[in-house]
């Protein structure tokens, strides 16, 4: 009896001990997919996919994050700047596609975050009359640090 108590024992105890992954507490993007749709009105929607990685899980806004140092750049966390493609080559469009992701740990919950985070975009067709594009973007933490950018692969409509 007491080798089996024991033995259970140990195993809880290894199972309790296991190597947790260790992130950056700068966040970290990876592009996962993107899926599009035309509306019946020819509108374009994006469904637009990707992991967040943050070693202290300090990523997102919330409602009453309107003042500094959440004003300008940093009013929204997440930016994408599209590249409409012609001929194989790649052209940077004039306006990104900004969002606010929300608060996703509470305060104080400084443990790692690792989340799977989707957005939806939706073009209107005459503001982009191209059949393919791809993404680059990135996100901040509310300590202000920026991701890496990444790239989407290349979306057609």
């Amino acid at each position: 009896m007491r080798i089996v108590v024991f033995v259970s024992l140990a195993l809880v105890c290894v199972a309790c001990n296991r190597n947790l992954p260790e992130y950056s507490n700068i966040p970290e993007v990876e592009f996962l997919s993107a899926a599009s749709t035309l509306s019946e009105t020819n509108d374009k929607t994006i469904a637009f996919t990707f992991m967040l990685y943050d070693g202290d899980g300090n990523v997102g806004l919330e409602a009453a994050d309107t003042a500094s140092p959440f004003i300008d750049e940093y009013q929204q966390n997440f930016y994408a700047t599209p590249y409409y493609i012609e001929n194989g080559v790649r052209y940077k469009l004039p306006y990104n596609f900004s969002y606010r992701i929300p608060r996703l740990r509470e305060e104080g919950n400084d443990k790692f975050l690792k989340a799977k985070v989707a957005i939806d975009f939706v073009i209107a067709t005459a503001s982009f009359p191209y059949d393919s594009v791809v993404f680059a973007y990135y996100v901040y933490d509310r300590a202000l640090n920026k991701s890496n950018i990444d790239t989407s692969s290349v979306i057609t409509f």
